[in-house]
């Protein structure tokens, strides 16, 4: 919305003193010349100045609603979050009917990271004013990050049609949809809506970005995934030299490659010719620090910043807080760049562990600036791809020596990213070649996790709604993660056990996911889909207690657990895996490596189903007559035993502490990337 036009909607909707509810008075009109004139020292980009003569105006007529919003705005443009929100929320108290203070409001709150509070201010904008187009398209916005997807869809469609009935159509509200549709998996359905929102605004580059990269979430089959990359190739070749120009691709594409990591390929041209689009587009992504181009000085102590938007009650929270904590700071310093998000007690437990913690707001230019003025010496992204904002602020060279690592276990293609890493068990043969980055191999996984406590109860299989009389194959990961070509895989473990059930986790999205899935399991194993049980997800304790009743817990090769491997373990229970040719789908494989255990592992298809059938008992694989659970009570032994060694790795931490260290030296020296292991 213009500026233009909130003062428009101002005019009809301020309330308070002075503005129809009292008399008029000598301080109502000097009042009124410091909000206009905070007005035009703002319009002369005189920030500072205007924010003082609001202040001005407010200090007049302290319920002067008009002047609180545009204080606030101000000081919003001016990265003073904080001030700003409080001079919006006395906005709304001094305007209780101010529809346009709501949705101002809601906007700063989203950008400090508050989308709950957002969505109340939205809805009550709303309200206030039924044909609020702006209110209804941020609404819909606040409702998809918070990831309700039903009522973001009602709420792009609606509008939609207030944009329809009082004129122009609304080219945001179409791109909105198609791009919510393209997160439900409803492929197709995005990429007409995405050819709707270009066809009303021809010249948005972030529009025609977008719609180049939609992938399926839930592929029908695997000819789809081939179909699909080849038009993704193609419609990037497309963009390529067009002459796409953005200035905030955060805000303007604000997607990932998030999908291709789930086809079971090579995906580093992919990623690296999105990176060099995404660069000619924009070049100030490329921006380098000042300290990254000055010599750099030996040091034994390096300052290492992390950052990450799931420092929180997340995998990477978890697999981050004890390399934060542990990292000897007589070696380095240690850095959180914050961004915003929920707090929870683990990002509490996070910002503790850390030396210092440095707020970044989700402004790229903003953003890169902060980091630049702290100067690090490493910084260290947990993961890239899952998030846009670190994927976009990931391009910059704001530290003489920049990682990342598989909390999202793809390659970047970006050039500034100087290190991957990773782990001798996760990665197969010749495995650089997958990488754009100089491919990292430490010992041991690059986790120092705490091991979480077990379930304080004993559960049933009635807490879950499954049957008691039935084999229980529980595959506990998100359900992009099955490959179309594991499809017959489940399919020929379940006609191996007639008594057996397969039991998957539904998706938080209202069942979209699981109506793809199911659609494409009954056309590729129509004789076993029957006995396909969804539950759905629940807390963690809940969560180990499900892990508990399963008969048998089992991986894909395609994309391997990890987060969820570790919390099996530490309960001792056996998970089946079948290492694939990615580093993505062996996180399982390497943990047993670590823990010296080879049992679980499964060379092939058909090994990975008796491997499964022994694990239930259902004694029709090797190990006939196993029905006893023989073999799972060994097995769960052997995992409790060594068990130890996934958990508070204080070797894994030396070598971690080692490998920045000589990455920054052969950088100050002038050498190409370090290898690892040297």
């Amino acid at each position: 919305m213009n500026r233009r036009e909130r003062r428009r909607q101002a005019k009809q909707q301020k309330k308070g003193p002075g503005a129809g509810g009292s008399p008029p008075t000598a301080d109502d009109g000097l009042a009124d010349y410091h909000f206009h004139l905070g007005g035009e020292l703002e319009r002369q980009g005189d920030a500072e100045g205007s924010v003082a003569a609001y202040r001005q105006a407010v200090g007049l007529r302290p319920g002067y609603a008009d002047a609180w919003m545009e204080l606030g705005l101000v000081l919003n443009r001016l990265d003073r979050l904080d001030d700003a929100l409080e001079a919006l929320r006395r906005a709304v108290l001094a305007g209780p009917d101010f529809a346009l203070a709501y949705y101002n409001f809601g906007c700063v709150l989203e950008r400090a990271g508050l989308v709950d509070e957002a969505l109340d201010v939205y809805e009550e904008a709303a309200r206030l004013k039924p044909d609020f187009l702006e209110a209804h398209y941020a609404l819909a916005g606040a409702w998809k990050r918070l990831n309700d997807f039903d009522a973001a869809l009602k709420g792009y469609r609606r509008a939609i049609d207030i944009a329809k009935a009082r004129g122009p159509d609304f080219a945001p509200a179409h791109a909105g949809l198609a791009n919510t549709l393209r997160e439900l998996g409803h492929t197709d359905e995005a990429r007409d809506t995405f050819a709707r929102a270009i066809a009303l605004d021809p010249g948005n580059a972030g529009f025609r970005i977008k719609a180049a990269l939609v992938l399926p979430v839930i592929p029908g089959s695997a000819q789809e995934i081939a179909a699909a990359r080849r038009t993704f190739a193609d419609n990037l070749e497309a963009l390529v030299g067009g002459g796409l120009r953005l200035s905030d691709p955060y805000n303007e594409v604000g997607v990932t490659n998030f999908y291709l990591a789930y086809h079971e390929q090579d995906n580093r041209a992919f990623h690296v010719a999105v990176a060099a689009m995404f660069l000619e587009a924009c070049p100030s992504l490329g921006w380098s620090a000042p300290h990254c181009q000055a010599p750099l000085k030996k040091k034994k102590r390096l300052k290492i910043g992390i950052c990450s938007m799931f420092m929180r009650d997340h995998t990477l929270g978890k697999q981050t807080l004890g390399v934060i904590k542990t990292l000897s700071r007589k070696r380095f310093e240690v850095v959180l760049f914050r961004l915003p998000g929920p707090k929870d007690e683990q990002s509490k437990a996070i910002d503790a562990a850390a030396d210092r913690v440095v707020a970044l707001p989700l402004d790229l230019s903003a953003a890169r600036g902060i980091v630049a003025g702290e100067a690090p010496d490493i910084l260290f992204y947990p993961d890239i791809g899952m998030d846009p904002f670190t994927y976009f602020l990931a391009f910059a060279r704001l530290a003489p020596v920049q990682m990342t690592s598989w909390g999202h276990p793809d390659t970047t293609g970006i050039g500034n990213m100087d290190y991957f890493l990773s782990s001798q068990g996760m990665e197969p043969k010749d495995s650089e070649a997958h990488y754009s980055e100089r491919l990292v191999k430490l010992k041991d996984l690059t986790t120092y996790y705490y091991r979480p406590e077990p379930p304080e109860r004993a559960y049933s299989r009635a807490d879950f709604g499954l049957p008691e009389d039935a084999r229980l194959y529980l595959f506990p990961q998100t359900l992009f993660k099955i490959h179309p070509n594991f499809d017959q895989v489940f399919g020929d473990l379940l006609e191996r056990d007639p008594r057996g059930r397969l039991v998957l986790i539904d998706d938080p999205f209202g069942g979209h996911w699981r109506d793809l899935l199911m659609k494409r399991l009954r056309a590729a194993i129509p004789d076993v889909a029957g006995r396909i049980e969804f539950v759905p997800k629940a807390p963690l304790k809940d969560y180990f207690g499900l892990l508990t009743v399963a008969d048998a817990v089992l991986d894909v090769l395609t994309f391997s657990g990890g987060n969820s491997s570790l919390e099996a373990f530490s309960l001792g229970v056996p998970v089946g895996t079948w290492p694939g040719g990615f580093a993505r789908g062996r996180i399982t494989y390497a943990c047993y490596r670590q823990m010296g255990i080879g049992d679980l592992i499964a060379a092939d298809a058909g090994e990975y189903v008796d491997l499964a059938l022994r694990l239930a008992g259902a004694g029709d694989g090797p190990g006939d007559g196993d029905g006893d659970g023989a073999f799972r009570q060994d097995m769960t032994a052997r995992i409790l035993a060594a068990v130890p060694k996934l958990f508070e790795n204080a070797a894994m931490i030396r070598e971690l502490e080692d490998f920045p260290h000589a990455a920054y030296d052969s950088r100050r020296i002038g050498e190409n990337p370090v290898s690892w292991p040297q």
